[in-house]
């Protein structure tokens, strides 16, 4: 009976994703965690971090979203205007989300990837990026692939947007800056 128990708790394991490691432990990049968790709840590091990257544990996940006080450099927010675009923070997973909110590195140029979501859509333009002299930049476009950079300031928030309009004409992405 005990060894019955015990592969039954072992298989809920394996479903559930437990972990024998030390609260905040961060399996995937082999550190301890001081950011956020994607997979907990804000200001809870008990978790572990699915997405981040690996060596970066000083609260500078590259793909962590939301905001529990643990950000030690810039807390950015990205606004995909009409999410007609996949959009890549940093190095970190591409997202159609309307916005993300990830900490990164202070006094650092941050590099942004935007991919039109599918050929229906065009790549847009930039907005409050650093090749923006008011009225957006288009980046630097290969392909499919459109990238801007970003430099943050020392600390505390900034936001930059893009806006994947549905044809040439930019029909969809006369919008208020959704950073005012």
């Amino acid at each position: 009976m005990r060894a019955r128990t015990a592969l039954s708790f072992f298989g809920l394991c394996l479903a559930l994703g437990c972990s024998n490691t030390p609260a905040g432990n961060d399996a995937a990049s082999g550190g301890n965690d001081a950011g956020s968790d994607a997979a907990s709840t804000p200001g809870d590091d008990s978790g572990t971090d699915a997405a981040s990257t690996p060596g970066d544990d000083a609260g500078n996940d590259a793909a962590s979203t939301g905001s529990d006080g643990g950000c030690d450099g810039v807390l950015l927010t990205m606004h995909n205007v009409l999410s007609w675009c996949s959009v890549s923070v940093n190095g970190g997973a591409a997202s159609t989300g309307a916005t993300q909110t990830v900490c990164v590195p202070a006094d650092t140029d941050i590099n942004l990837v935007a991919t039109a979501a599918s050929a229906a859509f065009e790549l847009g333009d930039w907005h409050n990026t650093d090749g923006d002299t008011g009225s957006g930049e288009p980046g630097t476009v290969s392909g499919a692939m459109s990238t801007a950079t970003f430099m943050t300031g020392a600390s505390g928030t900034a936001c930059v947007w893009v806006c994947c309009p549905f044809n040439p004409s930019g029909t969809g992405c006369d919008v208020t800056d959704p950073c005012l």
